[in-house]
């Protein structure tokens, strides 16, 4: 009988479950929601859309603040990359059996989503970036467009890509009995919600975040061995 393939990434098989485990993702995404909740907080913290101009020069006359929302970016980076191996562990628990339709929704608008918060931060950020790369004071016009287009990505196009994750986890975790069932049908009360929402509200950057980590917490909490994981294809009861 041949040896079971070894992954090559890990050393051990035990280290790779231990990085493929529930508890990971649930970890990792905790890392995500405190990450995205606080960076976005950051760099959302300079002069708004239409702020005068005295405003936003003082600001970024400041080079501390420049620093600073460059520091956020990172912070925005790392907890994406939690993010992903939050999906990653999620995908791997699945496996083959993996449905199709939702699967494909999950990991299409996982990846959507990272790369929108990543375009939405930058445009957050771009003011702060021209101080500190090009000591170069950015225009009041320039900034409340960047601040607009930010508002754009991230209270419009980012919350509804991020309904479909919610709608999808929610499937996903009710067919393999993951996820509790009030918080099965919290999130599908709530990715309904934020999918036909027509306001651009700053308080919805923050909702995915938040549901990320009531998701991670009860992963944390309940840590079922076979989260995620479908039966195989004709295997016994």
């Amino acid at each position: 009988m041949s040896e079971p393939l070894r992954d090559p990434l890990f050393e051990s098989n035990r280290l790779r479950r231990r990085f493929a485990s529930i508890e990971a993702a649930a970890v990792a995404g905790l890392v995500c929601a405190v990450g995205w909740s606080l960076s976005l907080r950051g760099l959302l913290a300079t002069p708004g859309i239409g702020a005068p101009d005295a405003d936003v020069v003082a600001f970024y006359a400041d080079p501390n603040n420049a620093s600073t929302a460059v520091i956020w970016l990172q912070v925005l980076v790392v907890a994406t990359i939690a993010y992903l191996w939050f999906v990653g562990v999620i995908r791997g628990r699945i496996g083959d059996n993996e449905p199709r339709l939702f699967g494909t929704v999950f990991l299409g608008a996982s990846i959507l989503l990272a790369g929108l918060l990543f375009v939405g931060a930058s445009l957050l950020a771009a003011p702060s970036v021209l101080v500190a790369v090009g000591d170069v004071a950015p225009d009041p016009g320039a900034v409340s467009l960047t601040r607009a287009a930010a508002a754009a990505v991230l209270s419009v196009f980012a919350p509804r890509v991020a309904t479909l994750v919610m709608l999808s986890t929610a499937s996903l975790g009710r067919a393999t009995g993951a996820l509790p069932r009030w918080l099965v049908w919290l999130t599908f009360g709530v990715g309904v919600v934020g999918l036909v929402n027509v306001t651009i509200a700053t308080p919805t950057i923050y909702l995915t975040p938040a549901w990320i980590a009531v998701v991670s917490l009860v992963l944390l909490v309940r840590h079922p061995s076979r989260a995620f994981e479908l039966d195989q294809p004709g295997a016994a009861p």
